[in-house]
């Protein structure tokens, strides 16, 4: 985020997908995609070591069998 007065607001983590998402104060979304476990975990370090738990989400895996469940 480039703006001085933008900052994070939300972190959301994805573990099944490597994904983590970024959102700012102003809205904007960023998609930090890592290439390997090794890579993710530890991105996930650095934001455990240094962001507000409070902006951290973990998206829940979907463990469900039910085909129909979205």
């Amino acid at each position: 985020f480039m703006d001085a007065e933008e900052s994070v607001q939300d972190i959301i983590v994805d573990v099944c997908k490597k994904r983590i998402t970024l959102i700012s104060t102003e809205g904007e979304t960023r998609f930090v995609k890592c290439e390997s476990s090794e890579q993710f975990m530890s991105v996930i370090e650095v934001i455990k070591d240094h962001a507000d738990p409070e902006m951290i989400t973990y998206v829940e895996p979907k463990l469900t069998t039910d085909p129909k469940a979205k």
